[in-house]
């Protein structure tokens, strides 16, 4: 659709936060559209699983807070609480529906924080796709895509956001957005909503704020134009050095590297001296990357990367090491992996001297790793880094080997916002007229909860569409009155 010159609200970035805030805005009465810079809408969404995270009760405020440290006002952490019971119903409201998750699914992983505040009232829902061959995470957009198309909402592709533009009280009046390759500019009345993602896809942001070296397994859009804008703004930043992400498989076909997950307990991660750094199975499952900044002292090593996941034949036909999330890369990966052995993505070994010619590892220092790690099977105790006994499954021959990076799914950095969604510059006063939502500056100041992205994509994205629409209001019944 073409762009009006003037909307009441004007949403930069069309994932599961821009969506929201744009059909709230629109049911709020509204006039409102859409940029996006890619030329497909649904980001992070679409290769999401489509989880959703609620917690009630006398102690979520305190769970909230506890997962970011104590880094996000308490004040933003009641909002999201209050926004998250509405979620589900608003799905329902599109047509869309959702499903408890049983508590202990995933091999465990749930609860993803057990013993935090207020963990007791943690539950957790999934959304259900219409066709039950659609991953959840693309079900949910385009539930959300179809909602903005049924009310009309003009939608540009291809079309980023430049520039924001301000009145002489510094009032965000308008956008110029680069659309047919040339660059235009669209007014607004009530706000500009950003919903434009982290900058986990650029290198160079991502080397100047995160504490490690990473790769991007999501949105490779995620280029951190929100910083771009909120910069113009004067708005000041927060979690700028807090991320979520997986161990992942670098392809250089591929634009996006796979996230990787092993079904079964008999692997270890390796890293590039050949080396054990961590439990490999004590870290909640968006967390896993944090597993690499794990370092101690008191080991012979920090975590070289790129590292390995070594696993067994039991391990390897447990499942596909990628597909919990999905991929922007449109490969299916293998349900037993074979596929990715036969093309060379994963190397098998029948002994140690063969996995060390493989992966180019020193044949001492991993036939020594492999015997260390063998001795605490039999012990049922793990000296180094005290993974559960449970999880010490022995490595039986042949043996796999799959190269891993940090890989990141959000970097949670960008402006910081209020309970209202406003963006605020330091000390705390609003920029008038911009809203955010969403990885656009997320509320997460370091953990996040299994679900936790999306709703406070939607919580926010809602939030925002609605003060946004209000702010719009004086204008529109001053030109109602004039008619």
């Amino acid at each position: 659709m073409s762009l009006p010159e003037e909307v009441d609200v004007l949403v930069v970035g069309f994932g599961a936060a821009g969506a929201a805030a744009a059909i709230t805005a629109h049911d709020a009465g509204a006039t409102v559209a859409v940029l996006e810079k890619a030329s497909l809408g649904g980001g992070n969404c679409l290769h999401s699983g489509g989880f959703l995270f609620e917690v009630d009760g006398p102690g979520a405020i305190d769970h909230l807070d506890a997962l970011c440290f104590g880094k996000t006002d308490r004040s933003v952490l009641s909002a999201y609480a209050d926004g998250l019971p509405e979620v589900s119903p608003f799905l329902n409201s599109l047509g869309g529906a959702t499903a408890a998750v049983e508590i202990g699914a995933f091999g465990g992983m749930l609860p993803s924080w057990p013993n935090f505040p207020g963990a007791g009232h943690a539950r957790y829902r999934q959304f259900t796709p219409a066709d039950k061959r659609e991953r959840p995470g693309i079900g949910l957009w385009r539930l959300l895509q179809h909602a903005v198309c049924d009310r009309d909402i003009p939608v540009a592709f291809d079309a980023p956001a430049l520039e924001l533009k301000f009145d002489q009280q510094r009032r965000v009046v308008g956008v110029v957005v680069e659309c047919g390759g040339a660059a235009r500019e669209v007014g607004v009345r009530g706000g500009v909503v950003l919903a434009s993602g982290g900058f986990e896809a650029d290198q160079e942001l991502c080397d100047t704020y995160l504490p490690l070296s990473v790769v991007s397994v999501g949105h490779q859009a995620n280029t951190g134009d929100t910083l771009a804008l909120t910069a113009q703004a004067g708005a000041a930043l927060w979690h700028m050095s807090a991320f979520f992400g997986w161990l992942s498989f670098v392809h250089p076909e591929y634009p996006a590297a796979f996230t990787l997950d092993v079904h079964a307990p008999s692997f270890i991660y390796l890293d590039g001296d050949g080396r054990r750094f961590a439990d490999e199975t004590g870290w909640e499952v968006h967390d896993k990357v944090r597993s690499v900044t794990a370092y101690m002292p008191r080991r012979e090593n920090r975590p070289q990367m790129p590292g390995w996941i070594v696993f067994d034949e039991a391990a390897r036909k447990a499942g596909p090491l990628h597909g919990i999330v999905g991929s922007p890369n449109g490969y299916e990966w293998s349900a037993d992996n074979s596929a990715e052995v036969q093309a060379g993505w994963i190397h098998r070994a029948e002994n140690s001297a063969e996995l060390a010619a493989a992966t180019g590892l020193a044949p001492a220092i991993l036939r020594r790793t492999l015997a260390d790690y063998a001795a605490s099977v039999s012990e049922r105790r793990d000296e180094l880094f005290g993974r559960a006994p449970a999880t010490l499954a022995p490595l039986v021959a042949p043996l796999y080997a799959i190269q891993m990076w940090p890989g990141v799914a959000t970097a949670s950095g960008g402006p910081r916002r209020d309970a209202l969604a406003r963006v605020l510059r330091p000390g705390g006063e609003p920029v008038p007229g911009l809203f955010a939502a969403g990885a656009a500056g997320s509320i997460w100041g370091h953990l996040t909860e299994h679900g936790g992205g999306l709703t406070d994509a939607i919580v926010f994205g809602r939030i925002a569409g609605e003060q946004a629409a209000h702010a719009a209001r004086p204008a529109l019944s001053t030109q109602q009155e004039a008619v």
